[in-house]
């Protein structure tokens, strides 16, 4: 019992030392019938350890799906010589994902394999929303992982377990630049600035059209290599009779502080600068991509209840301060010329977030029909001042609800839908003001400053204060085949 105790303290301790991951899967974990205690197919890549608790070897294929319904009421702008109109904008984006695994338990009952293909859903951005051009025009990244796991039963009491994934990830941002807002205030119809020439006699004002330039930043990881291998080791201690604790780590691709995603650019520059006929319209140069990705923790406790239920709590560590911004660097011999800047930041501006969530499912004895459900908190992932359309995280409430079918003796279908909501958050005193570079190009570009910092960091852009609203819905549809 001490030898217990201790692992349990250890274990424990292990969700207070590590770091979480910035895009997961709703459908995994959370969800009914998964878990870090649960011998599912899910447990691959979330748990390995686990995977020794099953009976029977399985294939198992899934289908998933996440859909967003955004609600953003921006509000209308007005400082010094800028101006800004309100903007009202809804949008649904739908991410579909998929999932291939196959479990084989070794002769001996020691030792447990396992085999994952998965792409879960992308993190998507509203799309085709011109009012929110200046912070995201669509797209998002989205994630393809094979893996391979194996668990060791060290006592009947005490697994552990590993799996090594293989990581691409795919990114596309979308979005515009307000090339009047980075050169200044310039009034009386001359420069390139905030009133200044716009092309057609008229001076620019913020946001305008005419000076508005859009990019299209395409970039993936290499197709193989080293740096797209992360690592996920978990153990899964039982503390008394039916009572069962698990707890996981993941580390960031390639276990390095930063990742970096290469491909091309596609630049469409503002109708102002095509003074001449042949002056291009499209610029086409390279770029790469800097992204901090987070490790992740997920643990949980498993005990059994009367009338043959189980009780699930479980939660979640991410330490999605380490994902500020994107950091965009483009190149080619077009580019420089044509004023398109080398370095630029998309920020995120997230911090640390913390998820909790239990509930019951029954316990699977053969019966035909299992139903269980669970509830959840989740503290946001970024601060208000920092919301923005490109990230929009307060604080939110997570339910989920499973059935699982028992077709024959083999055949087994689960169905698990989610539904998390994510209470209005009101931004008033946003981080992101374009009289900043205004302030900070009169200062002449002194660092040193809170408006230049602003700058630097990718917030002196187009306004983001306002009322924003989001809905998110999860669904996995699930087939199981048991090899008795």
């Amino acid at each position: 019992m001490v030898v217990r105790c201790i692992l349990a303290w250890l274990l424990l301790g292990a969700v207070t030392a590590v770091q979480a991951s910035p895009r997961t899967d709703p459908t995994t974990g959370r969800a009914v019938f998964t878990g870090a205690t649960m011998s599912h197919a899910t447990s691959i890549g979330l748990d390995p350890a686990a995977l020794g608790l099953g009976e029977f070897d399985q294939v198992y294929v899934a289908v998933t799906s996440v859909l967003d319904q955004l609600h953003l009421d921006l509000a209308p702008y007005q400082r010094a010589d800028l101006s800004a109109p309100s903007a009202r904008v809804r949008d649904v984006e739908l991410s579909p994902g998929a999932m291939f695994g196959f479990i084989y338990h070794l002769a001996g009952d020691r030792g447990t394999l396992g085999f994952e293909a998965r792409t879960n859903p992308a993190e998507s951005f509203p799309s085709r929303q011109d009012a929110l051009r200046y912070h995201t025009l669509g797209d998002g990244e989205r994630d393809w992982l094979a893996s391979v796991a194996a668990s060791i039963k060290v006592t009947n009491e005490l697994y552990f377990g590993a799996s090594l994934s293989h990581q691409n990830t795919f990114l596309r941002l979308r979005y515009a630049r307000d090339t009047a807002l980075e050169n200044g205030l310039t009034p009386g119809g001359t420069g390139r600035g905030i009133g200044g020439a716009c092309g057609d006699g008229g001076p620019c004002s913020l946001a305008d059209p005419r000076a508005t330039e859009t990019y299209d930043v395409d970039v993936r990881s290499r197709a193989l290599s080293t740096s797209n291998l992360r690592v996920n080791v978990g153990g899964v201690i039982q503390l008394a009779r039916n009572l069962w604790l698990g707890v996981a780590y993941h580390t960031p691709p390639g276990f390095s502080v930063q990742t970096e995603l290469a491909g091309h650019v596609t630049v469409t520059r503002a109708p102002r600068d095509l003074s001449f006929a042949d002056d291009p319209r499209v610029l086409r140069g390279q770029s790469v991509v800097e992204i901090q990705f987070p490790a992740s923790v997920d643990a949980e406790l498993r005990a059994r209840l009367p009338f043959d239920l189980d009780l699930h709590v479980a939660g979640r560590w991410e330490d999605l301060s380490r994902l500020s911004a994107y950091d965009v660097r483009t190149y080619g011999s077009t580019l420089p010329r044509n004023g398109i800047p080398e370095w630029t930041e998309r920020p995120r501006g997230m911090h640390d977030a913390f998820a909790l969530w239990g509930g019951v499912e029954q316990n699977d004895t053969g019966q035909t029909w299992l139903l269980g459900a669970r509830i959840g908190l989740e503290t946001s992932s970024v601060p208000p001042a920092r919301t923005s359309p490109l990230t929009i995280a307060p604080m939110s409430y997570t339910v989920d609800f499973g059935a699982q079918w028992r077709i024959s003796q083999l055949v087994t279908a689960q169905l698990s839908y989610g539904l998390e909501l994510f209470p209005a958050v009101h931004v008033t005193q946003s981080a992101f003001d374009p009289a900043d570079r205004l302030t900070c190009i009169a200062s002449n570009y002194d660092y040193a400053t809170t408006a230049c910092e602003a700058v630097r960091r990718g917030y002196a852009i187009a306004p983001a204060a306002g009322d924003y609203g989001r809905l998110e819905h999860a669904l996995r549809i699930g087939l199981r085949y048991d090899l008795r």
